[in-house]
């Protein structure tokens, strides 16, 4: 939505935007804004997918993260990275330096900043949720806040303005429709590098361990999956600003979105049956997700039939990835890896032979292939630096991951008055805890410092 506006800036004639503008007879400002709201909601979906990831010891803390996240995101965009993306950027390409904290937003014939900011701020923050299950069961809350700001405002914002806000990177020849790369790859980068630095649960890998790592509830991420699944659907549809003036485009992105969801999940889960011989309701949920991520690159130039074809491939990038992680042992409790960073890359890397008005498949050579290749290094490089620094930054100063003693007994215990969810059966991983320490070093003294009430 980006072509939505103008920029301004001095005291004489007001500068005509760098960013396209098309009639204002054109946007559907309310179906927008609509779309907007109804994105929201799906945080709602990610907190489930996420709480039903981790152990049931952390499921309050991660939907702490996702919240925080939200809200952090908003208020960090309403001040820095609204304007980071759709200001006015002086002609440095780099990054908008107007529009800041919401001065000089404008709502006339040339574009709305206030329906714009609704629907943008929105799909930031969905990047940013993305980015929270990474962080699952180890990341502090001081640590995932100041990561928070930092990616929203700076790093994801500087990547919105150089594609969405049809910046230098799209001038080249990127496309990218509503993030695969932008969104979903670059979070799944971030996400890599968080779960890598942070290093893997204590005992996650170890062949001697007594303490379990199964997802405590494979019921919420099926009940996510399909709030997201919904919300997707008004996320792909809202970049048709044109809403119903735009009949035909706003019926091929839904219809191209459906599909592919649908594909990845069912495929996902008939792949997993083949692989285990189980039904997986957690392989179905996963592969809806993974679908939607791929199809996003080009929802509005491909065929149903190709939506098809993205969908399929989708659900064996993931479960083939999804196999391959925990054996290199990188801890990734909500799959971030294979659904997200494996998933943008792949919908982006498909678009260059599928596209119907620059692929390779429709006679358009090669060059588009280059500059989706070239996009996705760029995005690659610069998330990961920048994620790097503010991670080194934050152990440099000891506030990076828990301590040994809150990853025992449970963040919920430890920091969030309790857990959020107790079984009838349910039993204390402490003593769990000390019988793997017993294991390895022949002692008790380890796990001796627990507080009171926690055993």
């Amino acid at each position: 939505m980006g072509h939505l506006f103008r920029h301004q800036e001095g005291s004489a004639a007001p500068v005509v935007a760098v960013i396209p503008t098309p009639q204002a007879s054109t946007i559907d400002y309310d179906w927008v804004l609509i779309s907007g709201f109804i994105i929201v909601l799906t945080q709602v979906g990610f907190a489930f997918i996420e709480a039903g990831s981790v152990r049931y010891k952390n499921s309050q803390s991660i939907v702490i993260k996702v919240l925080l996240g939200l809200f952090l995101t908003i208020l960090i965009w309403w001040l820095f990275g609204y304007g980071f993306s759709f200001g006015y950027d002086f002609q440095t390409n780099f990054m908008g330096g107007t529009k800041l904290g919401g001065a000089n937003w404008e709502a006339n014939q040339y574009g709305n900043d206030y329906t714009n900011f609704v629907f943008r701020a929105a799909g930031a923050a969905i990047g940013v949720s993305v980015l929270s299950g990474a962080a699952a069961e180890r990341m502090t809350f001081l640590a995932w806040s100041i990561l928070t700001i930092v990616y929203a405002a700076f790093i994801y914002a500087g990547l919105a303005h150089w594609t969405l806000a049809k910046g230098w990177l799209t001038t080249l020849g990127y496309k990218d429709f509503s993030g695969a790369g932008v969104v979903f790859f670059a979070a799944g980068v971030a996400g890599l590098v968080v779960t890598v630095l942070l290093k893997p649960r204590r005992f996650r890998f170890d062949p001697n361990t007594t303490l379990q790592f199964q997802r405590h509830s494979p019921i919420y991420i099926g009940f996510g999956s399909i709030l997201v699944f919904a919300g997707w659907l008004f996320y792909n549809g809202g970049i048709v600003a044109q809403g119903a003036n735009a009949k035909y485009t706003q019926g091929l992105v839904a219809v191209n979105t459906l599909i592919a969801g649908a594909t990845g999940g069912f495929f996902a889960f008939i792949i997993r049956y083949f692989q285990y011989e189980v039904t997986s309701l957690v392989a179905l949920s996963r592969g809806i997700v993974s679908g939607l991520v791929a199809v996003s690159a080009a929802t509005d130039d491909m065929k149903p039939w190709t939506a098809f074809i993205y969908g399929l491939l989708a659900a064996v990038f993931y479960s083939v990835l999804a196999k391959i992680i925990p054996k290199v042992h990188i801890d990734d409790p909500v799959e971030v890896v294979p659904v997200f960073l494996g998933n943008g890359f792949l919908g982006i890397f498909l678009s260059a032979f599928f596209d119907t008005k620059a692929g390779v498949f429709y006679g358009f050579g090669a060059k588009l292939l280059g500059m989706q290749l070239l996009g996705l290094l760029i995005i690659f490089v610069w998330v990961a630096f920048f994620v790097l620094i503010t991670l080194l930054v934050l152990k440099g100063f000891g506030v990076l991951r828990i301590d040994a003693e809150t990853e025992n007994i449970g963040i919920d215990k430890a920091h969030c008055l309790g857990e959020a969810i107790v079984f009838a059966n349910q039993v204390d991983e402490v003593p769990l805890v000390q019988k793997t320490e017993l294991v390895q070093l022949g002692n008790s003294q380890v796990g001796s410092g627990f507080r009171p009430g926690f055993r």
